[in-house]
């Protein structure tokens, strides 16, 4: 399973050379997708949802994490 997690870095929210820096999580699958490229398919509508949101300037990192489901 692979869960999709964004970094979001704004200066704009910062103050000086400090930037404010927060996670996303994916609420619409929380427990994650099964292959990789599901959830990079979803990190990238989270990304163009992200863009609109929160002002320019800002630096977005992504990734798919690998989990583990518990038996």
């Amino acid at each position: 399973m692979f869960k999709a997690l964004l970094l979001v870095c704004s200066l704009v929210h910062g103050s000086g050379d400090e930037r404010s820096c927060f996670e996303l999580h994916d609420l619409e699958a929380p427990n994650g997708y099964i292959t990789k490229e599901k959830c990079m398919n979803r990190v990238h509508d989270m990304v163009d949802i992200t863009k609109t949101m929160v002002p320019f300037p800002h630096h977005i990192k992504y990734k798919c994490e690998k989990i583990f489901e518990r038996t």
